[in-house]
């Protein structure tokens, strides 16, 4: 089965004041914790939809492909990176400012889809789903048709679609960051985590 993963990494940062993609968390940027975790072997295309010249840099400089536009709403996003998994069977949507999400659970998530590869499968902690989402290509079309500020979610929810969830290994997998205050509450998670 060929899959593909987007991740998206266009947003502005209002609310942050600043690009909080390449804000440092540990030893690198938000959005490099991400990169590092994508199990890439597992996909046949990956590809970073972005706005930012740093946010470009920092892929080119991991060998991811980016692809750049001005930037707008989530929609628009989510059309270019949809675009560019004609011909695959299911893909991985990932948030760029999702720092702690593991390795191990999103492979959970593309194990589940394997398993079930009609099924729309999320990350969750308990009965709140999260990203990353993994959509089956028959679903393509309706993401390619997003507008304004819709999700994924948006294209699906009334095409019936089984939703399955995936157990995160801990809570703060599903954190993202918005604010100087949550760069700060994962940070001390983090830090708390390699003390274990």
């Amino acid at each position: 089965m060929k899959l593909g993963c987007v991740v998206l990494a266009a947003g502005q940062g209002r609310r942050f004041g600043d690009n909080k993609l390449l804000q440092v968390l540990g030893d690198r940027p938000v959005l490099g914790h991400v990169l590092s975790a994508l199990p890439r072997e597992r996909f046949v295309r990956v590809v970073v939809v972005a706005s930012s010249q740093g946010v470009e840099a920092l892929c080119n400089e991991r060998g991811f492909a980016c692809l750049r536009y001005p930037g707008g709403p989530q929609s628009e996003s989510i059309r270019r990176g949809i675009g560019a998994m004609d011909g695959l069977d299911g893909c991985l949507f990932v948030m760029g400012d999702q720092p702690l999400c593991t390795r191990a659970s999103m492979g959970k998530i593309l194990d589940a889809f394997l398993a079930h590869p009609e099924a729309v499968v999320r990350l969750a902690w308990g009965e709140t789903p999260c990203s990353p989402v993994l959509f089956p290509a028959s679903y393509f079309t309706a993401l390619k048709s997003l507008n304004g500020e819709q999700g994924g979610m948006a294209a699906v929810k009334s095409l019936g679609a089984e939703i399955r969830l995936v157990q995160a290994g801990d809570e703060a997998e599903l954190w993202d960051v918005d604010t100087p205050a949550d760069l700060e509450k994962i940070a001390m998670m983090r830090k708390k985590t390699c003390q274990k």
